[in-house]
């Protein structure tokens, strides 16, 4: 990347960004704030005050990409509308990748109690979602050039965009639960679902970088 863009991104430097790091008592504490947060903004609020980019980054362990080369930008703006929690570049040998990533809240059911219907966290989760898809698909060039990164543009495939919702706890999804999020995903091509539970299984992972 040129200069512009590193000033811009969190770069995640190839094996020495994990280097003097305790990923499984990291695992332990990211697992403890979950414990302790009321909403959303209490997991953003300690990943950002203690700068532990590394907890959305982990997410690259459920890409085949970002092992040669992997950024982050959180907040990053979709135009003047929207404005993603966490963006992810990452590269393999085929070339960059993204990920926009939604943050929801955490202590929350995956379904509503007496239906099989997602619950407000997970539908808002989704609207938000589907709105970025319709904007990236309308504003592809803009985006990557507001971006800085207009020297990637057009090597990423529309398959290479990718959506990441992060919602709830592994505990409060029952095999239903898991059923509808599976439909969500085959209906959604690029869409992923997962409990902040998983972010706590990747970063135990992280020890010899993604």
């Amino acid at each position: 990347m040129e200069q512009n863009e590193r000033d811009k991104f969190i770069k995640f430097e190839s094996h020495v960004w994990c280097q003097n790091i305790d990923f499984h008592s990291e695992s332990d504490s990211f697992l403890l704030a979950l414990e302790h947060a009321k909403k959303e903004t209490d997991i953003q609020n300690y990943i950002k005050s203690n700068e532990k980019w590394f907890i959305p980054a982990s997410l690259f362990e459920d890409y085949d990409f970002g092992h040669h080369e992997a950024y982050l930008i959180p907040e990053q703006a979709l135009g003047a509308e929207y404005r993603v929690d966490y963006l992810l570049l990452g590269k393999n040998s085929t070339g960059y990748q993204v990920v926009l990533v939604e943050f929801e809240d955490v202590n929350v059911d995956f379904k509503l109690k007496n239906f099989n219907a997602e619950t407000e966290s997970v539908r808002k989760g989704l609207a938000q979602i589907r709105d970025w898809k319709r904007w990236m698909d309308d504003n592809r060039r803009y985006f990557f050039d507001s971006c800085s990164l207009s020297f990637i543009r057009e090597g990423i495939l529309s398959w290479g965009i990718h959506y990441c919702l992060v919602v709830g706890r592994r505990s409060r999804m029952d095999d239903i639960s898991r059923e509808m999020r599976a439909q969500l995903e085959r209906e959604t091509p690029g869409l992923h679902i997962i409990s902040y539970d998983r972010l706590v299984d990747n970063i135990k992972l992280l020890t010899n970088g993604f």
